[in-house]
């Protein structure tokens, strides 16, 4: 579906009629992941109203869903702002994703087949050349493809879903380009690379440390103390947008 051209000075076109809360939220999605609305920026709805074509309810609407992913908030006096990842935020985040899929690396070992994992060393390769490019909207939605064949491994529905759940606000955390986040085109490739190279060795204890590593490591201190990592996060650890 090709939308209408954008006006000079817009973010957005105007979307059509079908399915227009979702189609909104879709392409404020991609805007506040690919960091063209930056955090901190306010968003008006009369001024988004404006600019997609349709009503100000569509957009309450849009803006409700978006701050259920956590990619706003609504702050008093301002109304919708789109979220300022803070370290902390990066911190939790990973930690919940690293705990759930860290369980369900346990049986992706065992039961991914090798086209699959061929399949996850190729997406590697893909993520690298969009980081290039500055896509960081595909980065996650070729992130999420590469990490939910673990998730889905795992015949549990509920940990799927709560995964799932932060595919939105992971995806913003990309954006902002918080300190545990390697953005060299190499280290995204060689990262998911080595955990397809674990992955491989069929071992559940190693694949599910080796998951929860690759999401926590830079907010580990001192290693890890048997099977259970000691989290912390440095006293001064900037976001990127708090070092400009």
């Amino acid at each position: 579906m090709r939308l209408p051209d954008r006006a000079p000075g817009n973010i957005f076109a105007p979307v059509q009629p079908l399915y227009l809360a979702e189609s909104v939220v879709a392409e404020m999605r991609r805007a506040i992941v690919n960091g063209t609305i930056p955090p901190g920026e306010r968003l008006i709805e009369t001024d988004l109203a404006d600019q997609f074509q349709v009503s100000r309810a569509i957009i309450r609407q849009a803006l409700a869903q978006l701050k259920n992913e956590g990619l706003i908030e609504v702050r008093p006096r301002r109304g919708a702002v789109v979220t300022r990842m803070s370290n902390e935020v990066a911190r939790e985040v990973c930690t919940v994703r690293a705990l759930l899929e860290g369980w369900a690396a346990r049986t992706a070992c065992l039961t991914l087949s090798d086209e699959q994992l061929e399949r996850m060393r190729c997406m590697s390769d893909e993520m690298g050349a969009n980081v290039e490019r500055g896509d960081v909207y595909r980065v996650m939605e070729l992130d999420i493809e590469f990490h939910s064949l673990i998730c889905q491994s795992e015949d549990n529905a509920y940990l799927l879903e709560r995964w799932q759940s932060l595919d939105a606000l992971h995806g913003a955390l990309l954006a902002s380009r918080l300190a545990y986040y390697n953005y060299d085109p190499l280290g995204v490739i060689r990262r998911h690379r080595d955990l397809v190279d674990t992955l491989v060795r069929r071992d559940p204890d190693l694949a599910e440390e080796a998951v929860r590593t690759h999401y926590i490591s830079r907010f580990i201190e001192g290693g890890m103390v048997g099977r259970a990592p000691v989290w912390t996060v440095p006293a001064s650890s900037p976001t990127d947008t708090e070092k400009a």
